[in-house]
């Protein structure tokens, strides 16, 4: 109880620098912005697209549901965006507390190296929830005026929440690597890239190869949860790729402390 205490302390401390500086708020207004942009554009192209569709001669020429129609190119284009976004979250969780020389005062706090990496991650983690919150609202003011079933949404927003905190992680141990921010987010920028289009890769290399490239793309994982299904393999994925970098977060955070 006592160390789960200390936690919530260093959690709190993460919330108040990050919201105690402009860009967390300008990231998540343009995050909305963006988001509701796509959503409207793809929503009215659903309406023109169904409209003509009623056309007898049109009739079955496109069946679409409101899910594969709206919310899964909807789904795609915010994973899309959580790449370019995250980053600039994750940069400073480590890289600012070097750059500023208190990396020293926190190894001085009665508290293990665990918690700390988990504040740093649930601290931009919030940050990111409150993103996805605001996007939510796209969906919201849509179910007010149309039919369609949440269920699969849902866990549209779930593997959403699974993929932001496999880029969250990563990005939090890469953060530990540098003392830049502008290092650290180009790097994560890069890395979070190679592993989304290596699925695209694994389609002109030896089927073998193109098997692993696939099953190790942080995207390819997320297209089961974009059709509304859970399924377990995905969920390991994303439970496995937080539990890799968490755990090389303590390494680096470890050495860095040996060499201090």
């Amino acid at each position: 109880m006592k160390m789960f205490s200390k936690f919530i302390g260093l959690y709190k401390k993460e919330l108040k620098i990050f919201f105690s500086q402009p860009i967390a708020y300008v990231l998540i207004v343009v995050f909305m912005a963006i988001s509701g942009y796509f959503f409207a554009s793809i929503a009215n192209y659903y309406s023109e697209v169904s409209l003509r569709s009623m056309n007898s001669y049109q009739q079955n020429m496109m069946d679409l549901t409101t899910l594969d129609g709206i919310f899964r190119p909807w789904f795609f284009n915010i994973s899309f965006i959580l790449l370019l976004v995250l980053p600039l979250i994750t940069m400073r969780t480590f890289a600012e507390e070097k750059r500023e020389g208190t990396m020293e005062l926190l190894f001085t706090f009665p508290v293990s190296d665990a918690a700390v990496v988990a504040a740093k991650f649930c601290g931009a983690y919030t940050v990111f929830l409150a993103m996805l919150t605001g996007a939510m609202s796209s969906v919201i003011t849509l179910k007010l005026s149309a039919n369609f079933d949440m269920a699969p949404v849902i866990g549209g927003f779930f593997g959403l929440m699974l993929l932001g905190g496999a880029f969250i992680m990563l990005g939090t141990f890469i953060s530990g690597l540098t003392d830049s921010q502008i290092v650290a987010a180009v790097i994560t920028f890069a890395v979070l890239l190679f592993i989304w289009i290596i699925d695209w890769l694994s389609a002109v290399v030896d089927p073998a190869l193109g098997r692993v490239l696939s099953n190790l793309s942080v995207i390819r994982h997320y297209d089961s949860f974009s059709k509304g299904v859970i399924d377990t393999a995905d969920l390991a994925y994303y439970g496995v790729f937080m539990f890799i970098f968490y755990f090389l977060s303590l390494r680096v955070l470890e050495s860095k402390q040996w060499r201090g």
